[in-house]
């Protein structure tokens, strides 16, 4: 006897999604008579983003962006001249707070894996920042996203962090990589450590790169930056490498 979880239905759907509502006349996402779209804040079916909700997103204003190192404020995000090192980020945008709808989104991305609210939450990023976002950028650079333990992918299925960036790349106008940076062990998760002190022992030399030949300007992408312990981990990996420039940009912080 065959089991049709959700899983096996969701494989076969996707080569058909859309049907023809005779009565309506119009289409619709089949998956949607499945697994309807519930907004992320409250609940509410039809979008990940309702319209009650968006309004309670707080965006990060161009005078609130903090420097990766030391947390405080900073011009454009830029790390402070006191706070920049050999192997440091060079600065930090990110996009929203990390609060109400937004922590939501990013707890249903990485936990519920509902993969498909991503490209609704990066749509939410306001045209001003994402102008500010490429202006802090200095191209040619490469879009690298913070990844997952290959097990930990494996056992989920996707990288949250990749999966947002492939739909920020379009917005910012610039290539995906995902073969270069790599965790070398499993860790344990950020969000479950409480102390600042114990997230950034847990990242200790936790990433390392696969080839020699290091991009120079590098755009380093995660869901939500907290401490920056992982930022910074991953920063100092790729310009131990050969990396001369490494912008962080995260959805929230």
């Amino acid at each position: 006897m065959h089991s049709f979880g959700p899983g096996l239905i969701t494989r076969h759907l996707h080569q058909f999604p859309s049907v023809y509502n005779v009565c309506g006349g119009f289409f619709v996402d089949i998956r949607d008579l499945f697994f309807p779209k519930r907004c992320v804040g409250c609940g509410k079916v039809g979008a990940y983003f309702c319209d009650s909700c968006i309004p309670k997103i707080r965006h990060v204003a161009a005078n609130e962006h903090i420097c990766p190192v030391c947390g405080r404020l900073a011009l454009s995000g830029a790390t402070h001249p006191k706070c920049m090192s050999r192997y440091a980020p060079d600065g930090l945008t990110s996009f929203f707070r990390y609060r109400g709808p937004v922590q939501s989104a990013v707890k249903v991305l990485k936990y519920r894996r509902v993969s498909d609210a991503a490209f609704a939450f990066v749509a939410l990023i306001a045209d001003a920042a994402i102008t500010e976002a490429k202006h802090a950028i200095e191209k040619p650079a490469v879009l690298i996203p913070i990844p997952l333990y290959a097990k930990r992918q494996n056992m989920r299925g996707f990288n949250q962090s990749e999966v947002l960036a492939r739909y920020l790349l379009k917005r910012l106008q610039i290539p995906l990589v995902t073969d270069i940076l790599y965790r070398t062990r499993k860790t344990d998760p950020q969000a479950d450590i409480k102390t600042r002190r114990d997230r950034l022992k847990n990242m200790e030399n936790v990433f390392a790169c696969r080839q020699k030949d290091i991009p120079g300007n590098i755009v380093l992408f995660d869901d939500v930056f907290t401490t920056g312990a992982t930022i910074r981990a991953a920063a100092y990996a790729l310009k131990r490498a050969g990396a001369k420039r490494i912008w962080a940009v995260t959805m929230a912080r």
